[in-house]
């Protein structure tokens, strides 16, 4: 620990061509290999920083994400009640028709297709425990690991944590963040049945996004300048200061420059939090989701209705309903067809916005940017300095126990369920008052028209997600560059899958 009395008066004045070292953070309390010198080089901070906690903090949660697409290409049924209660086979009322639609698609790759021998409720029963078992074992290590990380920063906030430090532990926690968000989605059934362990989680997870968003706020003051200097830089050649190596707090002090490329990060990150957080608290509750469902359904039935006047789950045209209206105006005939689009594009938004695919597509997406900005952060050095010792070591070698648990998670389940419980799910899926098989409603997503708008209303997500994670002089900014967004959202794209309709 340092002196923060006269330290923190010279560096807030100076800027330090070095980054000085901190083992805590370096180490996350298993470090002893970090010098505990002040002035120490930029190149061994980064090597060391990023080599003892990188690895570990990324590995892990590159295992949260191959557990949750595992999951997804393998046991998700997106016939099967989201809130069913725990060991039984209910189905939807209102299936999510994109991951029905990508859940065929998958069906046709060999390696994922259904076993003739094992039934689908069974197989589905027994993966969906065992990875709910991997999902929550890794979900409440990266809680913890997120909350550790941000209230040791907080803790150690004042000369100890300089700025690139404080940007790293952002990047860090922020990983963790994301990928526990996306396990609060996968384990959704398991929560519902669970109340105490729901509530315990969501509370963490409140405190995670709050003290995360406080910490990207307070790095909105770090200016556009470099976080170090290269050796040519040294010689000879004006360049900006460095950022890296003052202390944090001495940014914070300072006012906000708004059209700085860091503010626009640093809001940016803040919305993709907030927005994670809300949408999947939301999905959390049957009436929400449920309510989406059922809006999206009556949607795409009201479309089939005026497109063919007969009920849904008919391929067939009987009658044009069109022609059928008394009263009708010839500017009213012409506008039938961009109402039935509409209802369509409307559905196909609704049920992206509540499949399980979404989910995966952000949690890689994000998983993917916040990877390269650790390896941004690492720089090329000698292999020399690049030695595994003790501090490299350990983290790694702490990872063999969740990956042990999740391998016996598997090879323990049992293959097979009593007929008791194949009995009570054939009850639950057939019995009285269940209707019919709400499946039979989702042929559509076999035609052309439905796979059009599926892959424009892909595009926008795609469009989205790259504003977000790039900070390129197109993507600058945040007023500009959201409302071309927004016109491409709200305007263009469904322009394009009406007329593709």
């Amino acid at each position: 620990m340092w002196d923060s009395s006269d330290y923190c008066t010279s560096t807030c004045e100076d800027y330090p061509e070095d980054i000085p070292s901190y083992g805590d953070i370096g180490g996350i309390g298993v470090s002893t290999n970090l010098p505990h010198t002040v002035g120490i080089t930029v190149r061994h901070i980064h090597e060391t920083y990023s080599d003892e906690v990188t690895l570990a903090f990324v590995l892990t949660a590159w295992m949260v994400v191959l557990v949750l697409i595992g999951y997804y290409l393998k046991a998700f049924d997106p016939k099967l009640d989201p809130f069913r209660k725990e060991g039984t086979q209910k189905l939807s009322k209102y299936p999510n028709s994109v991951d029905y639609f990508v859940n065929n698609l998958l069906q046709k790759v060999p390696g994922l297709g259904n076993d003739s021998s094992n039934p689908v409720p069974c197989r589905s029963l027994r993966l969906g425990g065992i990875f709910n078992n991997c999902v929550l074992m890794f979900a409440d290590i990266q809680s913890f690991t997120a909350l550790a990380i941000l209230i040791s920063a907080y803790v150690a906030m004042g000369c100890d944590i300089v700025a690139y430090h404080w940007q790293y532990m952002i990047y860090l926690a922020w990983m963790a963040s994301v990928t526990h968000l996306a396990s609060l989605s996968f384990l959704r059934n398991h929560l519902t049945n669970n109340f105490v362990k729901c509530i315990w989680r969501l509370t963490a997870m409140a405190v995670i996004q709050i003290l995360l968003s406080v910490a990207v706020g307070l790095a909105t003051t770090f200016g556009d300048n470099p976080w170090y200097r290269e050796a040519d830089q040294l010689i000879g050649i004006e360049v900006p200061p460095a950022e890296g190596g003052r202390p944090a707090i001495c940014y914070f002090k300072q006012g906000v420059d708004v059209n700085s490329i860091t503010f626009s990060s640093g809001v940016k990150m803040i919305l993709l939090l907030l927005w994670g957080f809300s949408i999947r608290i939301a999905k959390m509750f049957e009436r929400f989701e449920g309510g989406l469902r059922k809006f999206a359904y009556r949607m795409h039935h009201k479309s089939r209705i005026l497109r063919y006047g007969v009920d849904d789950g008919s391929t067939t045209q009987i009658w044009d309903p069109r022609a059928r209206r008394k009263g009708q105006g010839f500017f009213g005939h012409l506008l039938e067809p961009f109402k039935i689009a509409i209802l369509v594009v409307l559905s196909i938004q609704l049920d992206f916005l509540t499949s399980f695919l979404a989910e995966v597509y952000w949690l890689l997406f994000t998983i993917i940017y916040i990877t390269a900005r650790l390896v941004k952060f690492r720089i090329p050095s000698p292999a020399d300095d690049n030695k595994w010792t003790f501090g490299q070591v350990l983290p790694l070698i702490l990872l063999v126990a969740p990956i042990a648990i999740a391998i016996e998670s598997f090879y323990t389940a049992p293959k097979t369920h009593t007929p008791q419980m194949a009995h009570t799910n054939t009850q639950q899926m057939n019995g009285p008052g269940s209707g019919l098989d709400p499946v039979a409603g989702l042929g559509h997503v076999d035609s052309l028209a439905y796979r059009g708008v599926f892959f424009l209303a892909a595009l926008s997500y795609i469009e989205v997600g790259i504003y977000f994670v790039l900070d390129q002089p197109d993507t600058e900014g945040l007023a500009l560059p959201l409302l071309q967004i927004a016109l491409s959202i709200l305007l263009l794209q469904p322009l394009y899958q009406i007329y593709w309709v």
